[in-house]
């Protein structure tokens, strides 16, 4: 079996209402998806790349120009090698970010061709841990006419859902890292309004499912301390990305002054720099992309480094139904896979590409399906709707 083609396929999504955090403010979701292509009939693999913040023609092309030429000709079923042999032919100016990014997607399909010719789905391929996940509801932007009162009724929505837990966005204050840099941002609040915005959905969640905070990688050690300390009292089950992923000090610094777990970093790529990460002490919940930290070869990597230092694993899930897929199959099968996002605004990228839905949810508890590879069957025609 060789590898005949790598295609991307650029999609975006216009969102009914415009969505901000403390970094800017967006309302479309964007996504590329890969398609590798084999010399066997009716086998190929699906995977996708992150490409948050950038246009879809930039990693599309180091994709076709850079990654493709690598791999075509090869035996699809030698993800660990066909990685490896990208990441050292490209290693002057690869090894972390965006070429990583580009190589999650092709890393994700040739495994998603792996589990469709062993027949089994990949969690079973990646040990077989299986332990249901528990499923938390992920909102809680700051948006045009939305208050307080509009987020307690979508926290209260979630829990009556069954979810076990709520993920809201803070950190949109004037005195974020990058301001005067990215421009102004809407919906600015004082520290004291952003902090009775979390006072008010942990009461609409009650005292027993966890709440968890997102900044973004917006703040500066000092501030990520200072709302550590008016946190506290709100039982905060992960602060996530409180700073940015660089500022491997100034996050461990707050580590040690917190007893909230620090999660992160989604932003980050590839096994070294999350080492550097957990040896610091700066995380306490390992957080990645697997469609941005380099796949699932790249991330399996992570987990067991994870594991060794006894720390949970979770991960983003904010894209596509093939980046959900990805992203279940894989926390499904470590024996220290944690939560499970479960993105609650509109995205037809995520809803509407399957005929089947992505995944079965008992009582807040999420197991995948078993279909072979990713356990998915995306619906290409559905594609066409929201191709670029």
């Amino acid at each position: 079996m060789r590898i005949t083609a790598v295609e991307t396929i650029a999609l975006s999504y216009p969102m009914p209402y415009a969505l901000t955090y403390a970094r800017g403010r967006y309302q479309t979701r964007d996504a590329l998806l890969v398609k590798v292509l084999t010399d066997e009939d009716g086998i190929y693999g699906w995977g996708e790349s992150a490409m948050w913040g950038g246009p879809h023609s930039v990693t599309a092309t180091v994709i076709a120009e850079e990654i493709a030429p690598l791999v075509i000709g090869e035996d699809p079923r030698r993800p660990e090698y066909l990685w490896e042999k990208v990441y050292q032919s490209t290693y002057y100016h690869g090894r972390k970010g965006l070429v990583i990014a580009a190589l999650s997607g092709v890393d994700i399909a040739l495994w998603d061709i792996m589990g469709k010719v062993a027949g089994q789905p990949l969690w079973r391929l990646f040990g077989g841990f299986g332990r249901p996940l528990s499923a938390y509801a992920s909102a809680g932007y700051y948006r045009d006419d939305y208050g307080t009162s509009e987020l307690a009724a979508d926290v209260t929505r979630a829990r009556e859902a069954g979810y076990r837990g709520y993920k809201m966005k803070i950190g949109n204050i004037p005195q974020v890292v990058h301001g005067g840099v990215l421009g102004d941002v809407p919906g600015r609040l004082s520290f004291a309004d952003d902090i009775a915005r979390v006072a008010v959905a942990r009461e609409a969640l009650g005292p027993d499912l966890n709440l968890m905070v997102d900044a973004n990688t917006s703040l500066s050690a000092g501030m990520a301390m200072r709302y550590a300390e008016a946190l506290l009292p709100f039982n905060i089950r992960w602060f996530e990305e409180p700073t940015e992923p660089e500022n491997i000090e100034g996050c461990a610094a707050l580590a040690r002054h917190t007893r909230i777990p620090v999660a992160g970093f989604e932003t980050e790529t590839g096994k070294f720099q999350f080492a550097r990460l957990i040896d610091a002490g700066a995380i306490q919940v390992v957080q990645f992309d697997v469609v941005q930290v380099g796949g699932f070869t790249e991330a399996r990597k992570i987990a067991a480094y994870a594991q060794m230092h006894h720390l949970p694993v979770t991960a983003k899930n904010y894209s596509t139904a093939v980046s959900t897929a990805a992203t279940l199959q894989l926390l499904y099968a470590l024996p220290n896979g944690d939560y499970f996002e479960c993105d609650q605004d509109p995205n037809g990228l995520r809803d509407e590409l399957t005929a089947s839905p992505l995944y079965r949810m008992d009582e807040g508890l999420v197991t995948p399906h078993d279909g072979p590879g990713l356990g998915i069957v995306v619906d290409e025609q559905a594609l066409q709707r929201w191709r670029v």
